[in-house]
């Protein structure tokens, strides 16, 4: 042990050894060891202190030496970063885990699954008029002829897709481009979905004798068990991850493969912001809370192992080296899945998901009966909220939901808003039927709500963010069905219309036949790997006053964390919130512009966490395909050398320093950023074509395999006033019910609230490009909505 004293020589001994320790990865044994040494006139005690307690999550005594360093040496740039950021962090309360700490348990998955609770249905049910039995009678005569002729069609038209690399189907004419969509999805549906459980066995490894509880047929549970009744577990939270490649090129990666080349290193070179924000030209922030919000729905594997690591090493210069006195950064291993049979399984690694695989609301209602219960106020169907319509605080200091990882201000708007949208919609049934308890109406509202959430990212986000004429088309008839929307002016669009024909293209999927595509519906892991899109986040929000439109304050990203968030929300207003992010640019999807608070971010349990390493580390873990092999698997072609992605002959060059010549060794993230905006993606598109694949499979699977959007979408389930309601929403209406302050914003001059909110009367076609596909505005594009 190094002895304590007062001379230059103990102190910076005793800092080397402090040092040592610190690189070792034993922050507790150098805090014991500098806590007793003498502080010395140059402040490096009190900073290495300050490092070591940061590092042990000791974030109110870290702050404390490291104020006390800063007075000494106000000139060091790595004490004043390090300083604020511990700041935010205490305010954060990252030290606390939200939510607390909870693994999978294979008792608890397999036989301990509690009996979901829904409401009996009603006794009496809707018997179909004359008129009414005629109407489908002609849509479904119309759509069986109609399917025949646009199948031919598609395939004959559709399937030459692919040049030597690129597929072409933005380079055809509208139409002809459209039917290839078609016949890229029907090929996606046809090769690309792959269970993962074995052979004979129902998902979940769920018993064949399992009785069907009484009401499951009219309303979804809350673990969205019981959406297929003769399936009961598909798509449930706790079930598998089904995989969109080949069970034969899934290989997880040995610890060797995981770390070459270094994703640290990859995050350094490749990710890294130099300077300021790329953004996006013609959409605003919301699209990026939004995306985050959807995806908490859908997709989530659960808390990183804690007790197995894997530890990416650091190269010398690496400034996280200097700033934080380590030599690499540990990185908890996604748990394994618990349900694994001894024999029988063909895929070599399968993990759980954490949420219902359903489209279904279940960030904002939760994924297990126990948090749906904690939220509801168990009167007249409502969510609990606070007095002033916000939610309610958790003793951890973050607002209460059905999902609470990853917590921030952007989540708390769009959750406080739809839990807000979840009692309107009560209210209004409560008003039509008045004779309905509690359970009906928050049952009929959850059904309600969520389709206002799927229509809201499949016509409105999507086009936003990929603003192509031929794929707004090719949304809008996922949902409306192409007669609908091509026919009928937007406010007399019903999602289904009063002739609906049987067909899932002339007619939508939406209140059409169900179509699993012969396999059990989930969200594949390649799934969770294209949503990767962090890089669309900003480094601070510009914070505005909605009346002046003048910018108040700039707000670092990290200072609106965990408990950070409610004390932002009451400083500055929902109102005001939503309105800076309608005027803020999101970042674009492309090589060096991902946000660098997040490559040295501070999460519980881990104070130093590069998430665009662990962006790249996690496909390798998973057994997610490399970039060229995910294309194959996809039905595309492989790239045959950097070139091929892109002409910045500067990435070029720097793909190459990482990778050598190996095209084979680039990782997806990496593949799907450098693929050039100008030349490999269709105009304006935020993404590249190999995440494109990922959203044509999925953007109508989420819709056509659940029975809630096809058989059951139907006035018997969701009441003829809940149908009237989705067809009604937008996010701008949204937005407008629960804060009609906005009105007076730009927000009211924009049909698409994930357009920028200009307040121009002209507002430009390169900042409203959605603008261009809309026959009524295409009149007359001088005046926005505001001057209609």
């Amino acid at each position: 042990m190094v002895s304590s004293g007062s001379d230059a020589g103990d102190w910076q001994q005793i800092c080397e050894e402090g040092r040592r320790l610190l690189h070792e990865g034993r922050p507790h044994a150098a805090v014991d060891l500098l806590s007793r040494a003498e502080k010395d006139e140059r402040g490096e005690v009190a900073a290495l202190l300050g490092v070591a307690l940061f590092r042990t999550e000791s974030y109110d005594d870290a702050l404390k030496h490291l104020r006390a360093a800063l007075e000494l040496r106000p000139d060091n740039a790595d004490l004043q970063q390090l300083t604020h950021q511990c700041q935010m962090n205490l305010d954060a309360r990252l030290d606390v885990y939200v939510p607390p700490l909870e693994f999978f348990d294979r008792d608890t998955l397999l036989h301990g699954r509690s009996t979901p609770r829904v409401p009996h249905p009603p006794q009496s049910g809707h018997r179909r008029t004359v008129w009414e039995r005629l109407r489908y009678r002609v849509g479904h005569t119309i759509g069986n002829l109609g399917g025949v002729v646009f199948d031919t069609i598609t395939k004959v038209v559709g399937r030459r897709y692919r040049d030597a690399v690129w597929t072409n189907w933005y380079h055809k004419r509208l139409y002809p481009g459209i039917l290839t969509l078609a016949h890229m999805r029907e090929q996606l549906n046809e090769h690309c979905l792959h269970d993962t459980y074995p052979p004979g066995v129902m998902t979940g490894f769920a018993p064949p004798d399992l009785e069907r509880p009484a009401g499951v047929t009219r309303y979804r549970t809350a673990d969205g068990s019981w959406n297929r009744l003769e399936n009961p577990l598909e798509g449930a939270a706790g079930t598998r991850f089904p995989r969109n490649v080949e069970k034969s090129v899934i290989r997880p990666a040995d610890d060797t493969d995981l770390l070459e080349p270094n994703p640290r290193l990859i995050s350094r070179r490749l990710l890294t912001r130099d300077g300021d924000p790329k953004t996006v030209p013609f959409l605003n922030l919301l699209a990026a809370n939004w995306i985050q919000f959807m995806n908490h729905d859908w997709v989530n594997h659960g808390e990183v192992m804690l007790d197995e690591t894997i530890e990416i090493p650091l190269d010398d210069d690496d400034p996280a080296r200097r700033r934080f006195e380590q030599g690499s950064i540990r990185i908890g291993r996604t748990q394994p899945d618990p349900t694994r049979q001894e024999s029988g399984e063909t895929t070599p690694v399968t993990f759980v998901n954490e949420v219902t695989h359903w489209w279904d609301g279940s960030q904002l209602y939760g994924s297990d009966q126990e948090t749906q219960d904690r939220l509801r106020s168990f009167e007249g169907g409502r969510l609990t909220l606070l007095a002033d319509g916000t939610l309610p605080i958790r003793p951890d200091g973050v607002e209460d939901t059905g999902f609470l990882r990853n917590w921030w201000v952007g989540l708390s708007m769009m959750h406080t808003l739809f839990a807000r949208e979840h009692n309107a919609i009560c209210d209004h049934l409560a008003e039509n039927y008045p004779d309905w308890g509690d359970e009906r109406l928050f049952n009929v509202a959850r059904l309600v709500n969520a389709a206002v959430m799927a229509k809201i990212h499949t016509i409105e986000w999507t086009p936003a963010i990929l603003p192509n004429e031929g794929l707004a088309i090719g949304l809008n008839s996922n949902w409306y069905g192409l007669l609908t929307y091509k026919f009928r002016k937007p406010e007399h669009r019903k999602t289904v219309a009063t002739f609906n024909v049987a067909n899932p293209e002339l007619g939508g999927l939406v209140g059409n036949a169900i179509n699993r595509h012969d396999s059990p519906f989930g969200l594949a892991e390649e799934f969770v790997e294209v949503y990767r899109l962090h890089s669309l986040l900003p480094e601070s929000l510009e914070i505005r006053d909605h009346v002046t439109g003048e910018k108040v304050e700039d707000i670092p990203v990290p200072a609106t964390r965990q408990a950070s968030s409610p004390a932002m929300s009451a400083r500055f207003g929902m109102a005001n919130l939503f309105f800076s992010f309608g005027k803020q640019h999101p970042g674009q999807l492309v090589l060096n512009n991902y946000p660098r608070f997040m490559q040295e971010l501070t999460v519980p349990g881990n104070p130093v966490f590069d998430l665009g390493a662990i962006d790249v580390l996690r496909a390798r873990e998973r057994g997610v395909p490399r970039y060229n092999e995910f294309r194959r698997q996809l039905g595309l072609n492989p790239i045959r050398e950097f070139e091929d992605l892109t002409d910045d002959l500067d990435v070029v060059d720097t793909l190459r320093e990482v990778y050598g010549d190996n095209v084979e060794s680039l990782d997806l993230m990496i593949g799907t950023l450098a693929e050039d905006t100008a030349t490999r993606r269709p105009t304006r598109f935020g993404f590249g074509e190999t995440m494109f694949q990922i959203f044509i499979l999925n953007a109508s699977r989420r819709l056509q395999a659940d029975r809630f959007y096809t058989d059951d979408y139907r006035p018997e389930v969701y009441t003829p006033e809940g149908m009237a309601w989705v067809d009604e929403a937008s996010l701008k209406t949204v937005i407008l019910r629960h804060h009609p302050e906005l009105a007076n914003t730009g927000l009211a001059n924009v049909t698409n609230a994930f357009e920028p909110w200009d307040d121009e009367a002209w507002l430009d076609p390169n900042r409203h490009p959605l603008r261009e596909y809309d026959p009524d505005l295409a009149k007359d594009p001088w005046r926005g909505d505001a001057h209609r």
